[in-house]
């Protein structure tokens, strides 16, 4: 079947997605697999928790799945992607709508309760009913192209967002120096660079938001990823609200932080309220959107 979806991305017609209780009978495998590797996976806790895992797929769904982002990357239906940085215009194709078998798979997978429940509970303690049901694929999950030489400003991603999920998928062989330097760069509360992810094939780096998950990224060479976050439909709600008072001195964003790791405490922060009060504190966003902005 990932045969039949190769050669069909060289055909005119996009593949006729099957069905949409059909995902094919290769798909328990790949859940599988996907859900023992998650399992497996270790969770790095410097700067902040996060977590790199490589093969994430089975090598035959990989090879589909950069294979169809390729197909976009080298076509006209790229998008322009504008929220990293305000000196410059990335690339990105959106994949919510898509009907391909491959992604229909790829988001069953992580939709499923059982995987949500292996990645929420590597960073919330015992993870609600609450959260796991209803965390769902964010309305930004697209492949992202990237050009040499571009930085993305230093951030935090919005409260709502309760994971964080970039898979690389490099169309070329990359040295030891891109591997380490092309993947997401994770800054420490003092905002000099850690380098706890690779650039390299079949991989994923994920994270949650809180008070101190600086990241970004600054390619040295191009950057195909994939990115994808979950989003909590009530922590939505919340920062809708709390957005309105995105000026300085931040207390919005800061606020709908806090309220969050309340409402879904983090294995990281543990449940002192003096460690609550002292992150948010110390916190560094200064700019709008959770950013950080540096002289």
């Amino acid at each position: 079947m990932l045969t039949d979806i190769l050669k069909s991305l060289g055909k005119k017609n996009r593949l006729t997605a099957p069905p949409p209780g059909d995902l094919g009978p290769d798909y328990p495998a790949i859940r599988a697999h996907v859900l023992k590797r998650l399992t497996e996976a270790e969770i790095g806790k410097e700067p902040f928790y996060h977590s790199y895992i490589e093969k994430i797929f089975p090598d035959d769904f990989y090879k589909a799945l950069r294979e169809h982002m390729l197909s976009f990357k080298h076509s006209d239906k790229r998008q322009a992607r504008t929220q990293d940085n305000a000196a410059f215009v990335n690339q990105r194709y959106n994949l919510v709508e898509c009907p391909d078998l491959l992604l229909r798979q790829f988001r069953a997978i992580f939709e499923d309760e059982e995987i949500k429940t292996a990645i929420l509970s590597k960073y919330y303690i015992n993870p609600s009913a609450d959260l796991i049901a209803n965390s769902h694929i964010h309305e930004e999950f697209e492949y992202v192209f990237c050009a040499a030489d571009r930085f993305q400003n230093i951030h935090v991603d919005i409260p709502p967002k309760v994971a964080s999920f970039v898979f690389y998928l490099p169309e070329h062989d990359v040295t030891e120096e891109e591997e380490l330097k092309n993947a997401t760069i994770l800054y420490g509360k003092d905002l000099k660079p850690k380098y706890g992810a690779r650039f390299r094939g079949n991989s994923v780096c994920s994270f949650v938001s809180h008070f101190y998950s600086y990241h970004g990224f600054a390619s040295i060479t191009e950057r195909d990823v994939l990115v994808m976050f979950y989003i909590h439909e009530g922590e939505m709600d919340h920062w809708r609200k709390a957005r309105k008072e995105d000026t300085p001195p931040y207390t919005g964003v800061l606020d709908a932080i806090e309220a969050k790791i309340r409402r879904h405490p983090l294995l990281e922060y543990g449940t002192s309220e003096e460690r609550l009060a002292a992150e948010r504190a110390d916190c560094k966003i200064n700019a709008p959107k959770g950013r950080v902005m540096m002289d």
